[in-house]
């Protein structure tokens, strides 16, 4: 449903006539590219090769990088398109061209399309000029095109959601997780009530690695594949999550998530992509280096984030097999110079050293409970949903209080728990644990082994924030659990003086 949901947004945007007309592809073609169905408008324009689809035909080419053809394309196309979608549409893609052949003028044309065009036409230019802005690591322009387009596209919660998931890269490029996370909160507030969730997984596997939230990005990249249909979106997910496993030292477990993208793709054995990168890492990383080369042999670079990933490849490989350091030309060494992916730190340590590189420090993994008053809980520095009044934020204010371990029986006995025999309450108690696993972000955050329950010691548990003396009452505002109750009153006779 997911996939599909965005095309169906688009619906009102499509032309009458071209529903009711010999154009009917030309609005098929039109809800595959809003719905950033790729796949989908390619089989598209195998079938129907009429030159009013050639917009499309440039934007696929812009896709997979053939900047020649999509500029040839697109010039001819602008005389072809008279309708207003398919010449917005034309001039954007005539920009993207020209930005990417390195042309003077792309900028010009951009400004052009936006200065010109209503805002839905506006708002698409605007995105793609934000894209080409970041891939020339403008990235202070591309923020604030993003944030316009957000206002010519208000009332699109589809490319609303990608907008701030494309924030959320920038803002983890530029070593911001505080902006990441807000973005991403935004994203998820305005994806439909879940129904867009499938467009952030990638973006919230990405920002959980930079925060080295590695267990959350292990469970959101094995979740992705329950949740998500195209083949493309769901590889570029797996690569995250096979960085995961190989940074959490599941070397062999990383491999298997890697080829297991690459075949999403069709290349696992034979053909080119960027993905192999991805493959070259996970081999290189479990020490083989034959199969490394192999993949790295296949390897496309042909994105900035492409070429950087196939050169450190290369030099891990140049590293493992005894050779001399491989030299970075003039744009690698730019880039290495300002190397802001934390997980590249705990990925490939020797080669790093080897070069002197300096990559951002990634940050420590906290989570920090606050007891004075409601129940409240923050992750790396994000306020997590917990409603206070529920069990399992009783159960959690138990569990920090006790050091992060309690007993079965201590919380049945200790938590106001729903139900009034005892199997109503052994049930309320899993449900209580299933809801705090949930808060936290992946299964292993609560473990019941041998009747005893445990926090896990992955994050860094800062001291809970407990209420000043004399105001003993507001400890976990709202609660009547006996424990509280006892800690209250104990408190509170321990402050009266003899």
């Amino acid at each position: 449903m997911a996939d599909v949901l965005p095309v169906i947004s688009a619906l009102p945007e499509v032309p009458q006539d071209w529903l009711h007309s010999e154009q009917g592809g030309l609005a098929l073609a039109w809800l595959y590219f809003r719905g950033m169905q790729h796949r989908q408008l390619d089989d598209l324009l195998d079938i129907r090769p009429a030159e009013q689809l050639l917009p499309f035909r440039a934007h696929l080419h812009l896709i997979h990088r053939r900047s020649e053809l999509a500029l040839s394309l697109a010039r001819f196309s602008v005389l072809q398109a008279p309708d207003v979608p398919t010449r917005a549409l034309t001039i954007t893609q005539l920009a993207g061209a020209a930005a990417m052949l390195h042309l003077p003028a792309w900028k010009e044309l951009y400004r052009f399309q936006i200065a010109q065009a209503p805002p839905l036409y506006r708002g698409i230019a605007r995105i793609q000029f934000a894209f080409d802005l970041q891939q020339h690591l403008e990235l202070g322009e591309a923020t604030t095109e993003l944030t316009r387009a957000l206002g010519d596209l208000r009332h699109d919660p589809t490319t609303s959601t990608y907008v701030y998931r494309t924030l959320v890269a920038i803002a983890l490029d530029t070593n911001q997780p505080g902006a990441a996370l807000n973005a991403l909160r935004k994203a998820e507030s305005v994806a439909q009530g879940g129904l867009l969730a499938s467009e952030l997984f990638l973006s919230r596997a990405l920002l959980t690695l930079n925060l080295t939230q590695y267990p959350i990005t292990l469970e959101t990249a094995t979740a992705a594949r329950e949740h998500i249909s195209a083949p493309d979106r769901l590889a570029s997910i797996l690569a995250v999550g096979s960085r995961t496993l190989a940074i959490m030292g599941q070397r062999f477990e990383a491999v298997l998530m890697a080829q297991e993208a690459a075949a999403l793709h069709r290349v696992l054995d034979s053909g080119r992509h960027a993905i192999l990168n991805h493959l070259a890492l996970a081999y290189l990383h479990a020490g083989d280096l034959p199969r490394g080369q192999e993949a790295l042999s296949r390897a496309d670079s042909h994105s900035q984030n492409a070429g950087t990933l196939s050169w450190l490849a290369r030099a891990e490989c140049a590293r493992q097999s005894g050779g001399d350091p491989l030299p970075p030309g003039d744009g690698i060494r730019a880039q290495l110079a300002t190397l802001r992916w934390s997980w590249v730190r705990a990925y490939l340590p020797a080669l790093l050293e080897q070069y002197g590189v300096v990559t951002f420090a990634p940050p420590e993994w906290t989570v920090r409970v606050s007891l004075a008053g409601p129940v409240r809980v923050w992750m790396s520095g994000d306020e997590l949903p917990l409603r206070s009044t529920r069990p399992d934020a009783g159960l959690l204010a138990l569990l920090v209080t006790a050091g992060g371990q309690v007993s079965r029986e201590r919380a049945l006995d200790a938590l106001d728990l729903p139900g009034k025999t005892p199997t109503a309450r052994r049930k309320a108690l899993s449900a209580a644990v299933a809801a705090l696993r949930e808060l936290l972000g992946w299964p292993g955050a609560l473990t019941v082994d041998g009747g005893v329950l445990r926090l896990s010691d992955a994050p860094r548990w800062e001291e809970p924030a407990l209420p000043g003396r004399g105001r003993e009452d507001f400890f976990c505002e709202g609660r009547f659990d006996p424990w509280v109750l006892e800690w209250r009153e104990e408190r509170a006779l321990a402050a009266v003086p003899d």
